[in-house]
């Protein structure tokens, strides 16, 4: 593999070398479907309550209000899930600490 310019005067470019590698057989669970889950559960949480709370104002309130009120409503509604799955998870990352210790 031939090195970069940046890399052509380095002394330490044989160590970076030696420590991409050891990145890259790290062992460990994969984060790749927790990530695509943090950002695309949200998205489609507040697209859900968007559309529910649009259905659930039809005809309760005026229609120039629903898509602001039924907007201000999903957004409260996907923080309000965001907070509690933050707080389920430090609760159950404190579990597992916990666990270790003892």
């Amino acid at each position: 593999m031939a090195q970069s310019e940046s890399c052509k005067d380095c002394g330490h470019a044989h160590d970076c070398k030696a420590v991409y590698k050891q990145l890259g057989c790290a062992e460990g669970p994969s984060i790749a479907w927790t990530a695509v889950i943090a950002f695309v559960a949200p998205i489609l949480l507040f697209i859900g309550a968007l559309a529910g709370f649009g259905r659930l104002l039809e005809n309760v309130v005026d229609r120039r209000y629903q898509t602001p009120l039924a907007a201000a409503m999903a957004v409260a509604a996907t923080m309000g899930a965001m907070l509690a799955v933050r707080i389920v998870a430090a609760r159950r990352r404190n579990k597992q600490v916990s666990e270790r210790t003892v």
